[in-house]
């Protein structure tokens, strides 16, 4: 799998009813506003909570139409994070790749790009706690208990993510990535999830943190040239 000219990379746009600005982006690729880039990635994070529970999918409907139809149009490759799971029976158009499936291996000027949201190779207690979350049964016995209490469950968890602090400083930031950028097998890696929007090199390693599209309205766009460049771009007001 190749990554193409024009390609556009978002994370962590943290969707709800007072953050619809990626919303506004979909529909304008879909309206013919913007141009629909050759392929989308959405490395995770993408909604405040959005999983296989009913009310969920509720709450989203119309960004669920939105990227479905979207996903006609051009190639979509979804990595699911930790507010976003178990979406194979939401997103049919879409290539997704759930937690176990993490880090994918792009390829680009033939160079090994490794691809993650980034709440990978974190301790044994984290990592196991995240798996279990996103566990098909858990899910559902969790769905029918919020279905007997009319879905306050689900409406407390968006409820608490609605004014959550998005944007900060990470001020040991690198040194935290390398402890484990060594567990990609690979010449470059991308990562959501830590909401810093940096690019540096670690080992000969190039790492890129994708910047908080909730906060940033950011996010970065491949330019093929002389040199491939991943060139940061502000959401435009459509």
């Amino acid at each position: 799998m190749t990554i193409l000219d024009g390609a556009i990379f978002i994370a962590d746009a943290h969707e709800n009813n007072k953050r619809r600005e990626f919303l506004k982006l979909i529909k304008s690729f879909n309206n013919g506003i913007l141009p629909t880039p050759p392929q989308i990635f959405l490395v995770g994070d993408i909604f405040d909570y959005l999983s296989c529970t009913s009310y969920s999918q509720i709450v989203y409907k119309e960004w669920i139409d939105e990227l479905n139809l979207l996903a006609k149009k051009t190639q979509i490759y979804y990595f699911e994070g930790n507010h976003d799971f178990n979406l194979s029976s939401i997103f049919n158009q879409i290539k997704l790749y759930p937690l176990s499936s993490q880090p994918v291996i792009f390829n680009l000027n033939n160079k090994k790009v490794a691809i993650a949201h980034g709440d990978i190779y974190l301790g044994f207690f984290t990592q196991t706690s995240l798996k279990m979350l996103r566990n098909s049964t858990f899910l559902k016995i969790m769905n029918f208990v919020d279905w007997i209490f009319k879905f306050k469950i689900t409406k407390k968890i968006l409820s608490s993510q609605e004014n959550k602090e998005l944007s900060y400083k990470i001020s040991n930031f690198k040194e935290l990535i390398a402890k484990k950028i060594d567990n990609y097998k690979s010449d470059m890696v991308i990562e959501g999830h830590y909401h810093q929007g940096v690019k540096f090199q670690i080992n000969t390693k190039d790492y890129i943190n994708l910047p908080c599209f909730a906060s940033e309205r950011s996010y970065f766009i491949v330019k093929y040239g002389t040199e491939i460049k991943f060139q940061l771009t502000r959401s435009p007001n459509v």
